[in-house]
């Protein structure tokens, strides 16, 4: 990781070995996974199993993705300031 506060870089490690991120697309991607949980989370409460589901909705997670992501950066940024990435 770089600590350069304006361009950030985060480590990920994946199944090939390591990948570099700038936290702007480490960012997005954090973004569609908390989607994909309150998705998740929603099916749970209507008791409609997940796998059963045959729809995506491409254009509601990118609008889900674009309103979070400057306050999703935001708790990156802190926690990488607060050494939680290596």
């Amino acid at each position: 990781m770089n600590n350069d506060k304006s361009d950030i870089y985060i480590t990920v490690k994946t199944k090939k070995g390591k990948e570099n991120m700038h936290i702007d697309h480490f960012t997005r991607w954090m973004c569609l996974m908390e989607a994909i949980d309150v998705v998740d989370q929603k099916c749970a409460e209507w008791g409609k199993d997940i796998e059963e589901i045959d729809w995506v909705k491409p254009i509601a997670f990118q609008k889900y993705i674009n309103e979070r992501f400057h306050s999703m950066k935001h708790d990156v940024k802190t926690e990488v300031e607060l050494g939680m990435f290596n």
